[in-house]
């Protein structure tokens, strides 16, 4: 019996730390994963003029992604205006990447104000507003 209590406190311990370890991992992988916006991308280029090009063509701006260049047609959280950009675009004959993007909280609450005004608005209004919110992440992504 002697040799059983130490034993046995020594496992419930060990499933005590693990469990808690368990529990803040987790939470904390889940939070550093968790995407909060999607990127509709139409192109990406090692050359700066290509990825220009290809905006002056199609539409879209230029993003620098460590030594890429990526052109994105919209940056949305909202599956209404996801849909409506990538059928715009599936219409036009555009080939698109759909692209998860992590935002910071500020940033993606000013996208979520002018996002808002893009779900109430029909056809080529949604693609002005579309223009106005890329301008913005621009200015901050």
């Amino acid at each position: 019996m002697k040799k059983i209590r130490p034993t046995l406190l020594a496992v419930l311990v060990g499933c005590s730390c693990a469990f808690y370890l368990f529990k803040n991992v987790e939470k904390k992988t889940l939070v550093e994963t968790r995407y909060n916006a999607v990127a509709v991308q139409i192109g990406v280029f090692k050359d700066a003029d290509n990825a220009q090009k290809m905006s002056n063509t199609y539409g879209g701006l230029v993003f620098e992604d460590d030594d890429l260049y990526r052109v994105y047609y919209s940056i949305l959280n909202k599956d209404e205006n996801i849909d409506f950009i990538t059928n715009y675009l599936s219409e036009k004959g555009i080939n698109y990447y759909l692209r998860d993007l992590r935002l910071n909280e500020d940033t993606l609450a000013d996208g979520q104000e002018i996002e808002a005004m893009m779900t109430k608005t029909k056809g080529e209004s949604k693609l002005a507003i579309n223009e106005e919110l890329l301008n913005m992440y621009k200015e901050v992504v």
